[in-house]
């Protein structure tokens, strides 16, 4: 493996850790954390994070999304054309929406 190769995968690696560690990961939710007092904005995704990684995943994530939706869409325009806009939603939509009209720290 060439050392490029693996500098991107420790890289990779690291920002999958720091962010798995900047967010507890939560099987379930017993409970409404209304009941106990706990404030929404405690468990909303740090501004920073959201801004400066999150964001740019996204933006990368969009046009990945626009690529692959364009050979997704043959297929299903072929076997299903009345199902061509659940791909679409899948792979532009959501990542074109999270990217660039939610707020800042919503997630």
């Amino acid at each position: 493996m060439s050392p490029r190769i693996r500098v991107m995968l420790a890289a990779l690696l690291a920002t999958a850790v720091l962010v798995a560690g900047a967010s507890p990961a939560v099987a379930y939710e017993p409970f409404a954390y209304e009941d106990v007092g706990i404030d929404q904005r405690q468990r909303d995704t740090p501004i920073l994070l959201d801004a400066f990684f999150l964001r740019p995943m996204g933006l990368l994530l969009t046009g990945l999304g626009i690529v692959a939706f364009v050979p997704a869409a043959a297929f299903v325009g072929l076997t299903r054309p009345t199902d061509l806009g659940k791909p679409f939603k899948l792979l532009v939509v959501k990542p074109f929406r999270y990217t660039f009209m939610d707020p800042l720290g919503e997630h």
